[in-house]
């Protein structure tokens, strides 16, 4: 799979680098790798900490089932079973009837609180592996002396904790503690009191310690699931987001070719436009040039007759037949002065031709096709010189320009062409004479030109399909409908906008407004 876009895709830099090269989408997958990492990281410490917690919790009713019986004790004053070797007199209980035998000769033993926690412990020790034993910090039994870690639990339930939990290293491997306090009660006193506590008094707790490695195997296996079903869902997703960004890269590309069709056909439209707009010009660009090319003609025929003239007296002199009287007959002195006068018309009447022409190339700019900083003020007066003749017969051409005006970057035969087409729809509003009025103007951030005309205006029905293309209110064969449109599109390739304002019977006016800083439009040029 290739990550160059079709060569056949001539508009392929439309599309955006990280559509058009697919080693761009390896960001947002990693992006979203580095999420689902993040979220099974966070499963994981969420499993661990939920198999901790029910492993507490199973430390903690068994902590709860043992005192249930303790209290259960402690409610009868002692319990009595048959002395075995597995369950013999407790040496550390003083009581004058620890020790009884039944009628019938059985030798039975008091069981306390305390040594019915030991006889419970020894039981479950041997079945499940779980060890719980009474510790105390001032232990009636040395055994039940507190290990470092229960010391520092029942100097914790000193300081007003109710349980302390935790993992340690065992000799076979790591093992979970847990451990709650053990409050001295009204029954516990006949055994206590003589160390000095008092009811309600922290006197020791009761530990409860088991394997951490069924934990550690039920977390193992949620990991596993976990993680399992987090790369399913990764590869999942990676394959259906290539497959959606190949449709996305596919469809972009289709419409990136559209849009260039668009832009061709677009481009055709508006030279179609322009050669439409030159044909209705060309009569009058003629009628423009015919004017001085014929008095200039005329001239050039009144300067041939007197050049004969005078080649013919001259003729006469060096033959010596001509006279002074015969100078004075043709009138030399007239012929000198006007000959002068018909050269000097004539050099007008070319210039008059030259400078339409020069209009002409700088109204198309046929030789500037690329962005630049152009005059907005001679580029009107361009555009004026070419559409002359549709104008002077309808209309007063009053000019109010910004001699202030800065260079405005832009494509100046298209604003030309936007110019032209305004000063056009400006003279055939105008229904007998009238008043056509061009400003220019700015500020810190635009450029504007306008033109304003006191026709006869459009009301707000037609105004608000001005711009539509193929809109006109003209007869049939009189308009295209595209001239505004096109205007319309033109400015808004440059950043701008025009504004409109008209009123039924007093005119119109129009403003093309443009943007004084350079915009990022390559690769745009004249159609």
């Amino acid at each position: 799979m290739t990550n160059s876009p079709p060569k056949n895709t001539a508009n392929s830099r439309a599309v955006p680098q990280i559509i058009r090269e697919r080693r761009w989408w390896l960001l947002p997958l990693a992006l979203w790798g580095c999420v689902v990492a993040l979220s099974l990281e966070l499963q994981i410490d969420k499993i661990r900490e939920q198999s901790t917690q029910v492993a507490i919790e199973g430390a903690r009713n068994m902590f709860r089932m043992v005192m249930l019986t303790r209290n259960w004790n402690a409610s009868h004053g002692g319990v009595y079973v048959p002395v075995t070797p597995a369950t013999q007199p407790n040496p550390y209980l003083e009581h004058p009837r620890r020790d009884v035998t039944t009628t019938d000769g059985v030798a039975m033993t008091m069981v306390n609180p305390a040594y019915m926690t030991r006889l419970i412990a020894g039981m479950a020790a041997s079945d499940g592996g779980v060890v719980f034993r009474l510790t105390s910090l001032r232990p009636i039994r040395p055994a039940n002396l507190a290990d470092d870690w229960e010391r520092r639990a029942l100097e914790a339930f000193e300081r007003g904790e109710t349980e302390t939990t935790g993992t340690e290293q065992g000799p076979y491997g790591p093992i979970l503690r847990y451990m709650a306090p053990l409050v001295v009660q009204e029954s516990c006193l006949a055994c206590h009191a003589k160390q000095g506590y008092k009811t309600g008094d922290i006197r020791g707790g009761l530990s409860v310690s088991q394997s951490y490695a069924p934990v550690e195997a039920s977390t193992r296996n949620g990991i596993r699931q976990t993680t399992l079903a987090h790369g399913g869902a990764l590869l999942l997703l990676l394959a259906v987001s290539w497959g959606l960004l190949e449709l996305l890269r596919r469809r972009w590309f289709e419409l990136a070719g559209k849009m260039g069709e668009l832009e061709e056909a677009h481009g055709q439209l508006l030279q179609s436009e322009k050669m439409a707009s030159i044909g209705v010009l060309a009569a009058g660009v003629a009628h423009e040039i015919n004017n001085p090319v014929g008095f200039v003609n005329s001239n050039l025929g009144t300067l041939k007759t007197y050049t004969e003239e005078l080649i013919a007296l001259l003729e006469s002199c060096r033959a010596g037949t001509a006279t002074e009287a015969d100078f004075v007959a043709a009138e030399f002195d007239y012929l000198k002065a006007d000959s002068a006068d018909l050269i000097r018309e004539s050099r007008d009447g070319l210039e008059r031709v030259r400078k339409i022409v020069a209009d002409l190339k700088d109204f198309s700019r046929l030789d500037q096709a690329e962005w630049q900083e152009a005059d907005l003020n001679a580029g009107i007066e361009c555009t004026l010189n070419v559409v002359w003749n549709e104008l002077k017969y309808k209309a007063e051409v009053l000019r109010e320009y910004d001699a202030e005006l800065p260079r405005v970057p832009c494509l100046p035969a298209q604003i030309n062409q936007v110019v032209m087409n305004l000063l056009i729809n400006a003279a055939h509003a105008i229904d007998e004479r009238g008043t056509i009025t061009v400003r220019s103007g700015h500020d810190a951030r635009w450029a504007w030109i306008e033109v304003a005309d006191n026709g006869h205006g459009m009301p707000p029905e037609v105004l608000k399909h001005i711009f539509d293309p193929f809109y006109t209110t003209k007869p049939v064969g009189k308009g295209t409908g595209l001239g505004l449109s096109i205007s319309y599109d033109i400015v808004s390739k440059h950043g701008g906008r025009i504004d409109v304002s008209s009123t039924p019977g007093h005119g119109s006016t129009f403003r093309v407004s443009l943007p004084l800083l350079a915009r990022e439009l390559t690769g745009q040029t004249t159609p």
